[in-house]
């Protein structure tokens, strides 16, 4: 339709995105390669790398002339795929109106009217399998990890010690495991299963754990359910999906470009997924292109193999004789100079972790300039309220006072946005005791900042659980009659029971709610929640979050509850649905505000973020906090697994219970390597988001050590620069600026 040349003038002019080989070598040959080029691009932090996909889609169609109903392109995360489907639409509606004013004859006039951007398929690999398998009904994890609990309590496995022995095996754990703890782990394994491709008949024939069977009976069970009522999670969709493509029952004829971000976090049913996909568009003429970065894999928990990415070239070439070429986008457009040379050197600390890496990997390369580089800053103090106040009066300093000054430096920011990174948001632990995101609220509040952390307090504790979950109780079983006749009730369950029904009986609105709904001869959940809701304060967006998760929740029960939602008032199998359905699993803490509803609702502006590192995934902030140590005032076993692994953690057990049964064969890297592996990637994926300015923070003995019988002893933690062979490159921190 147009001329190259013509495209990069218009990407240019109208979109402000220079594509020259002269501006940056790598995002040009990207995206002017030809239709039959397939690609495997390794996209550093700040890349660009949205900005080439988007590019590269829209060159097919206005310089290739490819129709825009043969591309399909998939993103880790609904918020990604609507922010690429948002862009392309905008982006490729520019292009098209400018070439419309100077169409050059009637023929290409009529071809860009007729253009259709949004017949582009863009979504996560989930939503399309929903699209291309006629939408089923789709759980989310919520609404399973309600489906296993009732399995468990109901038929006594949740105490069977078999049971309890092969899961803490699993998941490498110490002490005692929660109900959800145990249904998190049955989950993995089942998803493991599915994403490993795993001969179940192999592995159960050769298993010896008596408690590894019934795991499996307990996953047999609890398919059972979802067949039954024709549902299906997230693994068996996909599942189905490659059942599809296998049979050759999809109608993909016209299928001629395929485009998959954050392939890193890949898992091999989803590899095969895309090689069947490709195996059409490369028998039509035209490629797979896949984008992402190993050093940004953080998925492995959720069943992704990083390997696929590193051995990528090789795996395509042996399964589809397909010659992916290499391009590293490693031009950071997002970070200060000093940022960037902070995290290329992090990644240089452990010699072994090289091994694990995408071969002959450039390093990432700066390419901001002007004022406002400031140095990495190291902030680290003898307590954890002290810490928090510290850094709470910087920030306020920092982003919203004249500028904090220190020496001969004084750091002043002009956007607010900020975020504080850590392992976990959660303001409490199990057992009630405050955590540091406890003290760090209250002391942004006194300097007068609001703070949004949606997951710092666990749902069943929040205040609008409270109140519309023992509202909830009162309408339907205000005598309790139906709880008492629960069997196995767990205690945690009893105890929130009794405390949401105080909350409820504490407000004046109780007597109005039972006065409106008594009598009803039938009720549908959803409709007694959307009242009750009206009946609630306004509260502010991290009340409403949680709020929006209970309501998705419900939403869900509906699917799998044998009333389907409905309610009938002296029924007292209907009220019982309601509690395993619904409040059991919330009062055992299985259900919570997650990620995949975070990624949907975007945080407002002007607070101060603290969020877990792999909620930061895919966002940049001009100031980002690295918690790397506000839990360590001593070397304690319990900890390990976050800083510096004695083990393997629970997704490299799994993977060695369960490789061997897969295509995929055992690991090549031990354990505890492939620990290691995930704990610098984590740390990498937190330095690399922020815009101008980054600063590490923890208690003083992450720094300087703390002494035992005149003896000084360091505590040995990946974030702050030591390799798995316990030599610390970076000791005393003296590469940080220290405030």
């Amino acid at each position: 339709m147009i001329s190259w040349d013509e495209y990069q003038l218009l990407a240019r002019e109208l979109l402000k995105r220079s594509i020259g080989r002269e501006d940056n070598p790598a995002q040009h040959e990207a995206i002017k390669a030809p239709v039959s080029e397939s690609q495997f691009l390794v996209a550093g932090p700040g890349s660009g790398k949205t900005t080439v996909m988007v590019l590269k889609i829209l060159k097919y169609i206005y310089v290739d002339n490819i129709h825009p109903h043969t591309i399909l392109a998939t993103t880790f995360t609904r918020k990604a795929a609507s922010e690429l489907n948002s862009r392309i639409i905008n982006w490729g509606n520019k292009i098209r109106d400018s070439l419309l004013e100077e169409a050059r004859n009637q023929d290409q006039h009529h071809h860009l009217e007729g253009l259709k951007l949004d017949q582009i398929r863009t979504g996560t690999l989930d939503s399309l399998a929903q699209e291309l398998l006629g939408h089923p009904r789709v759980l989310e994890e919520q609404a399973t990890r309600s489906i296993l609990m009732q399995k468990l309590i109901r038929d006594d496995v949740h105490r069977h010690p078999d049971l309890l022995n092969y899961l803490k095996l699993m998941g490498n754990q110490q002490g005692t495991l929660s109900l959800t703890g145990m249904c998190d782990l049955l989950l993995e394994l089942k998803d493991r299963i599915y994403h490993d491709l795993v001969d179940v008949s192999d592995y159960q024939e050769k298993i010896e754990h008596p408690g590894a069977r019934l795991a499996l009976e307990c996953l047999e069970e609890y398919q059972k359910e979802l067949i039954k009522g024709q549902l299906y999670d997230f693994a068996r969709l996909e599942s189905a999906l490659l059942e599809e493509l296998n049979t050759g029952e999809l109608d993909l004829a016209d299928l001629k470009v395929v485009l998959v971000d954050e392939y890193q976090d890949t898992n091999l049913l989803q590899e095969s997924i895309y090689f069947h996909l490709a195996k059409k568009a490369v028998e039509n003429g035209g490629n797979i292109t896949v984008v992402g970065d190993d050093d940004q894999s953080l998925y492995r928990f959720r069943g992704a193999t990083v390997d696929l990415f590193t051995q990528y070239q090789n795996r395509i070439r042996r399964e589809l004789d397909v010659e992916a070429r290499v391009i590293h986008l490693s031009q950071n457009y997002r970070s200060t100079s000093q940022i960037v040379d902070f995290c290329n050197a992090f990644l240089e600390v452990d010699q072994d972790y090289q091994f694990a890496r995408v071969t002959s990997k450039p390093d990432i390369i700066a390419t901001r300039t002007g004022k406002g580089h400031y140095p990495v800053l190291g902030l680290f103090r003898r307590d954890r309220k002290t810490l928090a106040r510290d850094l709470s009066r910087f920030i306020s300093q920092a982003l919203y006072g004249e500028g904090y000054h220190r020496e001969d430096l004084t750091i002043k920011l002009d956007k607010k946005d900020s975020s504080i990174l850590m392992a976990s948001p959660l303001e409490y632990t199990p057992h009630s005791a405050r955590r540091f995101p406890h003290y760090l609220r209250h002391f942004l509040e006194e300097e007068g900042l609001e703070v949004y952390n949606p997951r710092g307090e666990s749902l069943e504790r929040a205040p609008a659980t409270e109140l519309l979950a023992g509202l909830l109780l009162e309408c339907l079983d205000p005598d309790k009659s139906v709880e008492n006749s629960l069997a196995r009730l767990p205690s945690k369950a009893r105890s929130n029971f009794h405390q949401w029904r105080k909350t409820a009986r504490k407000g004046i609105i109780l007597e109005e709610v039972r006065t409106e709904w008594k009598g009803i001869p039938e009720l549908h959940l959803l409709e007694l929640w959307y009242d009750l809701l009206s009946y609630t304060p306004e509260e502010d967006v991290v009340e409403n979050l949680r709020v929006e998760a209970l309501t998705r929740t419900i939403e869900q029960a509906t699917h799998f509850s044998r009333f389907q939602g409905r309610v009938i008032p002296g029924e007292e199998e209907s009220i019982q649905e309601v509690y395993w359905n619904l409040l059991i699993p919330l009062a055992t803490g299985a259900i919570e505000v997650d990620e995949m509803l975070l990624n949907q609702q975007p945080a407002p502006s002007n607070r101060v973020n603290i969020m877990s590192i792999h909620q930061a995934k895919g966002l940049e902030f001009p100031l980002v906090v690295v918690d790397v140590g506000s839990d360590y005032s001593r070397i304690h076993r319990s900890h390990a697994y976050k800083r510096f692994p004695l083990d393997g953690d629970r997704a490299s057990h799994l993977e060695d219970e369960l490789r061997a049964y897969s295509p995929l064969g055992e690991p090549v890297r031990t354990t505890r390597d492939r620990a290691f592996d995930d704990l610098i990637r984590q740390y990498y994926v937190a330095f690399s988001r922020p815009q101008d300015l980054l600063l590490l923070i923890g208690l003083s003995p992450v720094k300087d050590g703390y002494r035992v019988d005149k003896e000084r002893v360091y505590i040995p933690n990946v974030a702050t620069g030591w390799d798995r062979e316990a030599r610390w490159p970076w000791r005393g921190l003296g590469n940080l600026f220290l405030i």
